[in-house]
């Protein structure tokens, strides 16, 4: 089988838009039409060379698509179903999918460092040369095969641009503030970074019926955009302390990371109140170290946690957000950004590097 994909090689090289080779879908793979694809803060981090993974990549794993064949041992999914992809499938042995948690999974997490599936294969290649993926997915391409885990049932009435944002932005960043933070009805919330994710958080802050929740951001359109989403205020960065200490002058009970750069954890730490949750959930880049005041947590009796994929098995999480957005709840059309065609992927990287306020997506 083959498919059209662009292909990562280097940091600084444009990508390569190549026919590559698919392996055949065994018992348990789906064969994917890809719809739409969103450019995630995950595939910047190896563009701008701050993850290290063997290339050539095939990037990609927030995405939708229709599926085109399933194998012999498929029941989730039939030929024809829209679905979106999740980057998390289950080993169901180890003691983070033990515990309804596949994100964590040791497999999967040595697969995404490999650039791999978590068999440890890749089932793809161009001219004899293997091509490696991209979150254990690569699906910048116009099909991909993947495990019947990964392809989730979304039914027709989603707009496929929409619910690709579902297969990593949405299931994070509500997720964020639903399951890891759990927050409370009347929370204070701050939320550092009004990107992709962070905008989701907004949303999962107001539809957990948060009472303030403020925003920084270094881009104006992004503060304008998490305002329409629910935000009560929203900073730039040299106003923020400034305007939090007007508002909320002993701190917000909740702040969330959605950067995931040590400074900026720094910020959300530092605003959080005594006896409240600091959330990071933004994914750094590789080798950065936190640098912790150890009174922070002690004296101050603050909690501060991480969070990967919402912190909770999208198998149970998509379903519910999906009742959000059928609810009127959840907002996904004005969060959709510019759309850009296979080839122009170059393109669709730059407006995502730029900071674009809507999610960045490529329709393979």
């Amino acid at each position: 089988m083959k498919t059209r994909a662009a292909l990562f090689r280097a940091v600084g090289e444009p990508f390569e838009v190549a026919e590559i080779d698919l392996d055949e879908p065994g018992p348990s793979d789906v064969v994917v039409r890809m719809a739409a694809v969103g450019i995630c803060g995950t595939d910047l981090h190896q563009v701008k060379g701050e993850f290290r993974r063997p290339t050539p990549m095939v990037l990609g794993h927030e995405g939708a698509g229709i599926v085109e064949e399933v194998g012999a041992s498929v029941t989730s999914v039939a030929p024809g179903d829209a679905v979106v992809l999740s980057w998390a499938p289950s080993c169901g042995r180890c003691a983070g999918c033990r515990r309804g948690r596949p994100a964590t999974c040791k497999p999967l997490n040595a697969a995404i460092a490999n650039g791999t599936l978590p068999d440890g294969t890749t089932g793809m290649s161009y001219r004899g040369e293997t091509v490696y993926r991209g979150t254990a997915t690569g699906c910048l391409a116009e099909r991909v095969v993947v495990s019947d885990q990964v392809a989730l049932p979304v039914g027709h009435s989603i707009p496929l641009d929409q619910a690709a944002l579902l297969g990593c932005a949405v299931l994070t960043g509500v997720g964020a503030v639903l399951y890891a933070a759990r927050l409370e009805p009347g929370s204070t919330v701050l939320v550092v970074g009004a990107g992709g994710v962070g905008q989701f958080v907004v949303q999962g802050a107001r539809i957990a019926g948060a009472g303030t929740i403020v925003v920084t951001d270094p881009l104006e359109g992004r503060r304008d955009q998490v305002l329409r989403l629910g935000a009560t205020h929203a900073f730039g960065p040299d106003e923020l302390r400034a305007g939090l200490k007007e508002l909320l002058p002993d701190g917000v009970d909740v702040g969330f990371d959605a950067v995931g750069d040590p400074a900026t954890t720094e910020t959300a730490l530092r605003l959080t109140r005594d006896g409240g949750t600091t959330v990071i959930v933004g994914l750094p880049a590789a080798g950065l170290r936190l640098d912790l005041d150890p009174f922070e947590l002690i004296r101050r009796e603050k909690h501060l946690t991480g969070t990967l994929y919402g912190s909770e098995d999208p198998a149970v999480s998509l379903p519910a957000m999906l009742d959000l957005v059928a609810a009127g709840t959840l907002e996904l059309a004005s969060l959709v950004g510019p759309s850009f065609s296979l080839d122009e992927i170059d393109a669709a990287v730059a407006a995502s590097l730029a900071g674009e306020p809507g999610r960045v997506l490529v329709r393979p």
